[in-house]
């Protein structure tokens, strides 16, 4: 009877892999934006280490659930966000992970470190700081409606200059009508480089800890729990193997895929 029992459930167990097998694989399309090294085009391709490691997490995943991606799309913040939270099996990478953010999303995992910090000219105030609080009564560029921004607004920094994009912070910088200006650290020296100027020019004083986290890979609440599951899974396997690591270090601004992408600038 048991023997009996062991062949019916192998026999179940073989029909369900043939059966998943054979299912047309779950169509995922993609949405993200350019910053590099995370996430940029190079002659027409999608390149950067966010984009290989969740393409790796869904090629891993779908060993267990068909699925494969059905496109890649750099598109516009709010379009991005409006898809993802109203259509399904859209995911959406990479971004903060916030409590006003918390309940719009499932929360597949985290993607990308994510470091501002705050620069200064090379010329600039000859400080050594452990906290950005011990500044706060230099000049500050900060672009208007920023997390930044409300962040030293709501630390008491009065010496707050508004700019509306972070092109415009680092000119105030070199044109010493500021001290310092944040730029996230991942993507400042190709910043700068787009921006005519030469990173070698500008310091690192000081990492704003407050708006240092992870950026995450989600979807929206119509994507199957067992869609988030299974890249969940997949994307917890691949880090602990340490393949998210392994490409961030491949895409150092002196590597040659993200030396071509600076030579398109």
């Amino acid at each position: 009877m048991n023997k009996t029992r062991k062949q019916l459930t192998v026999l179940i167990s073989s029909l369900l892999a043939t059966a998943s097998c054979l299912a047309e694989p779950i169509k995922l399309d993609l949405y993200t934006q350019e910053f590099p090294p995370l996430q940029v085009k190079v002659d027409g391709q999608a390149e950067g280490y966010t984009i290989k490691f969740v393409q790796a997490v869904i090629e891993d995943a779908a060993k267990t659930l068909p699925m494969e991606v059905n496109s890649l799309r750099f598109a516009p913040w709010k379009r991005a966000i409006k898809n993802t939270q109203q259509l399904e099996n859209v995911l959406l990478f990479s971004i903060s992970r916030t409590p006003e953010r918390e309940a719009l999303y499932q929360w597949i995992g985290a993607v990308s470190p994510y470091e501002v910090a705050v620069y200064r000219k090379s010329e600039g105030p000859k400080v050594s700081v452990t906290s950005l609080s011990e500044l706060s009564e230099y000049r500050f560029a900060a672009q208007t409606a920023s997390s930044f921004e409300e962040l030293i607004k709501s630390e008491g920094f009065s010496h707050i200059i508004p700019v509306n994009k972070g092109k415009e912070a680092i000119k105030l910088l070199k044109m010493d009508r500021a001290d310092f200006a944040p730029m996230v650290t991942a993507s400042f020296p190709y910043r700068m480089e787009q921006y005519g100027y030469n990173p070698s020019e500008f310091v690192e004083v000081a990492k704003v800890d407050k708006l240092c986290q992870q950026l995450w890979l989600v979807t929206g609440h119509n994507t199957s729990k067992e869609v988030v599951e299974a890249l969940n899974a997949s994307l917890n396997k691949l880090k602990n193997q340490g393949l998210l690591q392994q490409l961030i270090d491949d895409y150092q601004p002196d590597s040659p895929v993200m030396q071509s992408y600076r030579n398109l600038r």
